[in-house]
């Protein structure tokens, strides 16, 4: 997006924070929202208008991607709340979830010029089957930061082609996780590599052989303080699970390299014994991962690439989180 552009919108951002004012009105913000939203989504591919046969319902805007009746449109419900006082409730989150499911929507977003509660944060995390995304002030600020902070890619054609298949497949194991079953270990590790990075991480992909233990090493930053991660990826497509011999030689690596930590995927599990015989200090360093976290880890990639997301955990947090 052209810097012009992007200008524009923070300015009608900061028009939306002052629009709690008396003199302004809850139209005017809502148009306000919907040209903020309009240029913003439509770089993911999506239109954006008036629901105005949901606005009973308490949807505002439908974003679209494709046509609309035919089985493979992309839609995403969009409320608009307004508040000069106040912050939104569960009980509006909820609202919207029961509207969207209603109106046959597994998507929904909520947009405010306030702020959520812990409650209402609470609720998106417990949202299936319609996926939800609260989105304030803050939020619209890190989406256009996002966007600015795309790097110019120096990249060679080859390279080009990996990363555009990386994403492909993510799209693929999104879809359905099976796909798994199709995609070669290179092609694992590279794909991870790309989703790491869409999250924040700074990547390092290592050599295919002479890797030093790990497959790819992650940096981050955390309160001024760079944390470094190394993760080990098992893809054995004859469905070979890992065993204890090749989870001590990783956790060997983690500690006598002193980083903080690191994450084996293994997408067809650990052999029973691999992990109880762990101590909790060992398992504090050193978490697990299966085919559901690889699935977990590209639905967030997704969702941060598409700029329709805003974390609420840090990046360690992100990689660790629902691993074992």
């Amino acid at each position: 997006m052209e810097s012009s552009r992007l200008k524009e919108i923070k300015s009608l951002i900061h028009r939306l924070e002052y629009s709690a004012s008396p003199a302004s009105s809850p139209k005017d913000a809502e148009q306000i929202v919907s040209k903020i939203l309009s240029p913003l989504l439509f770089e993911e591919g999506y239109t954006i208008e008036l629901a105005s046969e949901l606005q009973d319902f308490g949807i505002d805007f439908i974003a679209r991607k494709g046509t609309a009746g035919t089985s493979g449109v992309d839609e995403i419900a969009i409320e608009y709340k307004h508040y000069r006082q106040g912050v939104v409730s569960a009980e509006t989150v909820h609202r919207i979830l029961n509207s969207a499911s209603n109106a046959g929507i597994s998507r929904a977003m909520l947009v405010t010029n306030s702020r959520f509660t812990y409650a209402a944060r609470e609720a998106l995390r417990r949202s299936a089957p319609v996926d939800i995304e609260l989105i304030d002030l803050d939020s619209l600020r890190s989406w256009i930061g996002r966007l600015e902070q795309i790097p110019s890619l120096n990249l060679s054609q080859i390279n080009i082609i990996r990363r555009e298949m990386s994403r492909k497949l993510i799209s693929l194991i999104v879809q359905d996780p099976r796909n798994l079953d199709e995609i070669e270990w290179r092609e694992m590790e590279r794909l991870l590599a790309e989703v790491f990075e869409g999250l924040g991480f700074e990547v390092q992909l290592t050599p295919g052989s002479k890797d030093g233990g790990k497959d790819i090493v992650l940096t981050c930053q955390v309160a001024s303080k760079e944390h470094t991660y190394y993760v080990e990826v098992k893809h054995w497509r004859s469905r070979q699970r890992v065993g204890t011999g090749a989870i001590s030689e990783f956790l060997n690596i983690i500690v006598n390299e002193q980083i903080s930590g690191g994450l084996y995927l293994s997408t067809y599990g650990f052999c029973s014994n691999a992990i109880e015989s762990l101590t909790e200090v060992q398992r504090q360093t050193l978490r697990f991962g299966t085919e559901s976290k690889i699935s977990a880890l590209c639905k967030s990639y997704v969702k941060a690439t598409s700029g329709i997301w805003s974390p609420e955990m840090v990046l360690p947090d992100i990689l660790y989180d629902g691993a074992i």
